[in-house]
């Protein structure tokens, strides 16, 4: 593309009128879960490169080392609590994700412990939905007896994606890390990532309706990085593969604030007592996450396409699958989040054509965007 080219392309995209397009493509995102957080947003959190847990790996452990079971035996499994749905779980991953890990997925399940727990104390005293929990050290999953198996699905998927390093106590489980002294990363990404798989697989219908927000995000990173390749990254508890492979495409600051960002909203979706700065705060993660993937999905798009021209690939066609999904507005039962900048999204479209013609200090003049 040559100079002129690129002139008439910067021209047109600062009159184009994302407004009403965003607003069609992405509708209001709802939560009905009564969850909500009895710590509050802090108001003066922030997102820094030096804000990640030091020591994000890959464990790679010898198939040996994890591998106590060659195959599962359907007899064993059926003798263990809700055994049927434990079994129906293993033939739905078997025969339809080839990225599983089948020794962790053996071992792991073999060593599953499951019981009934009655949540509605712990839900009454912290104002949660809890229903079921999977506790990684002793790999054991927890159920309410009276809907457990709308639960029981979401905490197998991380039965089969979790590796524990005994030497150093760390947990991997699936896109999640968490050390001794239970810091973490990634909880967000893993937790919507899980919960897709979960409905994916299993149907709406057989599960409850959590992690919408995170499950949204988790979605759209599928589609710019590939099912496959997602999800075998997933099942072998690999988050520093993930961090790599978007690093391809961003900076490491990029890649780790959108992780951390995705952390802090998960965990702070649902509160209810929020002052402005801390509603404010929010808001700004939410844009920050969705810039952050407008911008990865349009630079893989013009890194892995080459010899295409730029008007083919900088385009809102050429994201729509993306804009679907973001959200423009997030509700829960005690606030509305309207995450929609249009104006951002302009920015990222020629920030990101900027960068593939190497333009140093290119002024971008941005229209304000008809109402």
């Amino acid at each position: 593309m040559n100079s002129e080219d690129i002139s008439n392309f910067f021209a047109q995209l600062s009159q184009m009128d994302f407004g009403p397009i965003i607003r069609f493509l992405a509708p209001t995102i709802v939560y009905y879960s009564s969850y909500s957080a009895s710590e509050h947003v802090i108001v003066n959190y922030k997102l820094k490169k030096d804000s990640k847990i030091s020591g994000v790996k890959t464990l790679s452990l010898p198939p040996e080392a994890i591998r106590k079971y060659d195959d599962i035996k359907e007899e064993l499994v059926l003798k263990k609590q809700y055994g049927d749905s434990i079994m129906n779980f293993i033939n739905v991953v078997k025969d339809n994700i080839p990225e599983i890990n089948p020794a962790i997925l053996a071992n792991n399940i073999y060593l599953l412990k499951i019981k009934n727990k009655d949540f509605r104390l712990i839900n009454y005293i912290t104002n949660n939905n809890t229903a079921g929990q999977y506790n990684h050290d002793n790999n054991t999953i927890e159920v309410s007896k009276n809907n457990y198996k709308l639960t029981i699905y979401h905490e197998l998927f991380h039965v089969i994606s979790t590796i524990i390093n005994e030497e150093t106590g760390m947990i991997y489980c699936g896109f999640n890390q968490i050390t001794k002294n239970n810091e973490r990363i990634g909880e967000g990404i893993n937790e919507g990532y899980t919960q897709y798989l979960t409905e994916k697989y299993f149907g709406k219908d057989n599960t409850l309706n959590s992690y919408v927000y995170e499950k949204r995000i988790a979605k759209v990173l599928e589609i710019i990085i590939g099912k496959e390749r997602m999800q075998s990254l997933y099942f072998n508890a690999n988050l520093s593969g993930l961090i790599d492979y978007l690093k391809i495409y961003s900076s490491e600051e990029e890649v780790y604030n959108f992780i951390h960002q995705l952390d802090f909203l998960n965990k702070h979706i649902y509160d209810k007592h929020l002052n402005h700065s801390s509603k404010e705060l929010l808001i700004s993660n939410f844009k920050d996450v969705n810039s952050f993937l407008v911008r990865l999905s349009l630079r893989k798009k013009i890194k892995d396409n080459p010899g295409q021209s730029l008007n083919s690939l900088v385009n809102l066609q050429s994201i729509m699958d993306i804009l679907t999904l973001i959200p423009t507005s997030i509700k829960t039962k005690y606030y509305i989040f309207n995450t929609s900048d249009e104006e951002q999204l302009k920015k990222d479209f020629s920030s990101v054509l900027t960068e593939s013609n190497n333009v140093d200090n290119k002024k971008i003049e941005l229209v304000t965007i008809k109402r």
